[in-house]
């Protein structure tokens, strides 16, 4: 879809997301009326599609949308990430924004309205033009949750996790570093001087340890897992099928829990008052973590189990070879 109806539906699906009365039962119905969900699966397929003709037919790709650096940026960067292991590293990650947002000149001052309200009349750019809400989408953040869609399903070939593209996601808007403002690289580079006056996100990123991929199996592709030299091609309905809410950008601060989190009264988890109500403090991100350390702990409870029996087992062995000597 262009850039109105990707607007629309982010308004529908963040809407939806914050609606105390949403309908439960009817949840995944709700979530797909949206459409937002259907214009994941669009670009993704976009993406693959570009990525099989390169790895597949050796022919080169031509991919150009109407303006030139919404969709385009879009389908470029994931089907490199599709086809090239490095830029499923966080080195890599960073690289790709750069070279094919930023660079590219997709207009991110523009598309977010950074430091815009409905009021204002000057957006703040070089040219000084007018607001035009009509050109405000949430494009790149459409992008991440397309990366979001492929490392949540093939999590063990990524240097980093899905924790890593949500801080991405909060600090679209955030304003915090610079790494992520302006329209093009003359407005960041030689009118706002943004490296020399802010902070970078990537490096900020890289300082965070829990935003590394524990399980990463950089050498798995090359090994004889999907296909030769890098690319990771999955069959597209796979890809498309598993298509899911991003609920923990989406739903972040919703009204009601959404996102996986062990019940109430567990060992690992009481239940939560005041703030701690709020997903943002409560459950998001906590489930596989504390799951998986259960899990460990469980399996090294067994092995020391079996460890004590081995031993008993020896022992016996012992006795009773020693009372058949003797008799």
């Amino acid at each position: 879809g262009n850039i109105h109806a990707v607007r629309d539906s982010y308004q529908k699906i963040s809407a939806l997301c914050a609606n105390p009365g949403a309908n439960d039962v009817q949840w995944l119905q709700l979530v797909e009326e949206t459409k937002w969900l259907s214009h994941i699966r669009s670009i993704l397929s976009a993406s693959w599609q570009a990525a099989f003709h390169v790895r597949y037919n050796r022919i080169p790709v031509l991919i150009h949308c109407s303006h030139g650096w919404d969709r385009t940026s879009q389908v470029c960067a994931l089907s490199q990430m599709l086809l090239d292991p490095y830029y499923r590293t966080r080195v890599g990650f960073s690289c790709l924004i750069e070279k094919d947002f930023l660079a590219l000149g997709h207009p991110l001052h523009l598309r977010c309205g950074h430091g815009e309200g409905r009021g204002d009349r000057n957006n703040g750019s070089s040219s000084g033009s007018q607001v035009d809400e009509g050109q405000i989408s949430p494009i790149f953040l459409q992008f991440l949750d397309c990366a979001y869609q492929i490392v949540n399903q093939y999590p063990d070939f990524f240097e980093f996790n899905t924790k890593y593209l949500l801080l991405i996601s909060e600090h679209i808007y955030s304003c915090r570093f610079g790494s992520l403002l302006c329209d093009t690289e003359r407005e960041r580079e030689v009118v706002a001087s943004i490296r020399q006056r802010t902070h970078c996100l990537w490096e900020y990123l890289d300082r965070q340890p829990e935003l590394l991929n524990k399980k990463y199996r950089y050498n798995a592709l090359e090994e004889g897992e999907f296909e030769g030299n890098g690319a990771l091609l999955m069959p597209l309905p796979t890809l498309l099928r598993n298509v899911t809410l991003w609920v923990d950008r989406f739903c972040m601060y919703g009204a009601k829990p959404t996102a996986r989190c062990l019940p109430y009264g567990h060992s690992e988890c009481t239940e939560p008052t005041g703030d701690d109500l709020n997903p943002v403090f409560y459950g998001i991100g906590r489930y596989d973590e504390i799951a998986l350390r259960l899990a460990e702990e469980e399996a090294s409870r067994w092995k020391t189990i079996a460890q004590e029996k081995d031993e008993l087992i020896s022992k016996l062995k012992k006795q009773l070879e020693v009372t058949t000597g003797h008799s």
